[in-house]
């Protein structure tokens, strides 16, 4: 059985997919990449995957798991992205920023303003996403998160370099996305020479806690076309 990588959201653990692998019932890897450029983040998962894998990433995850496949697309035999886009960054200091407030005294308030925004709350089950995301950042630590709004601070245009992703993409995207408007689920779809969008309503930016089971549905389908 091929091994589903999966590569949680900034400051996330295993815990942003507990649910949804209990629903999806299939051989998962969690990998939490850590470093402060995207390249070195890929390596990471690169050194700890399989020789061939299923790769899962959201937001931060996202974006490492679509810079891991542009680097090894004979590896990756499926790509699933959530809330992650390709843009790169013309003024990293927005994101230098927030890292040097979560190394200072203002990771609290850091965490309050993303977790504000990271679920959509009128949802069924955005409160507990917001404080599931608080409690994982927390237990990840200051360091950790910190490193990790690094590498997204000083991420480049990847957009060009989608055409090397040969296996199938599914981009899988909340429509109450505060962080990646689910638009750019359909710009990458149209990217990849094979891939498919599904957005999710009610969702914000964590359909693996908004909605477990909805999005195991929708990815143990795609990955039973993708062997």
């Amino acid at each position: 059985m091929t091994t589903l990588v999966e590569i949680p959201a900034l400051g996330c653990d295993a815990g942003l997919y507990e649910p949804f692998n209990a629903a999806l019932g299939l051989d998962t890897k969690v990998i939490v990449a850590v470093a402060n450029r995207m390249i070195m983040c890929a390596e990471q998962i690169l050194s700890n995957a399989p020789a061939e894998f299923f790769l899962l990433g959201t937001s931060f995850g996202g974006r490492v798991a679509m810079e891991t496949a542009v680097r090894a697309p004979e590896r990756v035999k499926a790509l699933i992205i959530i809330g992650a886009g390709p843009a790169g960054v013309a003024d990293p200091s927005a994101g230098l920023k927030r890292s040097e407030r979560v190394r200072g005294a203002e990771f609290e308030m850091v965490l309050k303003e993303m977790g504000d925004i990271v679920s959509h709350l009128p949802g069924p089950q955005g409160p507990s996403t917001m404080e599931a995301f608080r409690a994982m950042s927390r237990n990840g630590g200051a360091e950790r998160f910190a490193l990790q709004s690094d590498a997204m601070a000083h991420r480049i245009d990847l957009l060009p370099q989608l055409t090397k992703i040969a296996c199938p993409v599914l981009c899988l995207w909340g429509e109450h996305d505060q962080y990646s408007p689910a638009e750019t689920a359909h710009t990458i779809a149209a990217a990849v020479p094979h891939g498919r969008s599904v957005i999710m309503k009610d969702c914000g930016h964590f359909p693996t806690l908004e909605y477990p089971r909805d999005a195991a549905n929708v990815v143990s389908g795609f990955l039973s076309l993708a062997h």
